[in-house]
């Protein structure tokens, strides 16, 4: 029998999955708003984030999948697109190269359906809201600077553990097993 601990840290795990979906919500309803957002959607997608490394850390103390782990992943990569559709939106990003980006990313992930291709795919909408932030919204810019810092020291371990599994995944570490 199951004791009532874990059960409250995957109920943790999924209210916090929950929240994220809110988050991705929260900013496509940014998504045509001006500069005068970045602001705000820096610190939203440092909410999203925050919500992920919540949700992992709730998950492994479960000791259990909680039921909404499958949409882990998929939210990661909608805080992802949905700060780079509200960059396109304020016209931060011209339309023609991000419609180029998400056009061949799309083609590239169809015809090689791969999580470290999709992840890698995902590497610039995902750190392009912070680039901007760090010439147009500077407070914002050292918030997140700041909080991945303490990420990295909270978490740090399952943040490199994350790499070692797209390095695998790639093919990157194979050499070096045997």
């Amino acid at each position: 029998m199951e004791t009532l601990g874990p059960r409250l840290y995957r109920l943790g795990a999924d209210l916090a999955t929950l929240a994220r979906a809110g988050v991705v919500l929260l900013l496509l309803l940014r998504v045509g708003e001006g500069l005068e957002t970045l602001p705000t959607v820096v610190r939203l997608l440092l909410l999203g984030w925050t919500l992920d490394v919540l949700d992992g850390l709730l998950a492994r103390a479960s000791r259990r999948p909680s039921p909404l782990a499958p949409w882990d992943y998929p939210l990661d990569a909608g805080l992802a697109w949905a700060g780079f559709a509200y960059l396109v939106g304020a016209g931060l990003v011209p339309l023609g190269p991000a419609w180029a980006w998400v056009v061949f990313s799309l083609v590239l992930f169809l015809r090689f359906p791969k999580k470290s291709l999709s992840m890698l795919l995902q590497v610039p909408p995902t750190f392009a809201p912070f680039l901007f932030a760090h010439r147009l919204a500077p407070q914002a810019f050292q918030e997140a600077f700041l909080w991945a810092l303490f990420m990295l020291l909270l978490d740090g371990r399952r943040f490199l553990g994350v790499i070692r599994e797209f390095m695998e995944e790639v093919g990157l570490l194979q050499g070096a097993r045997g």
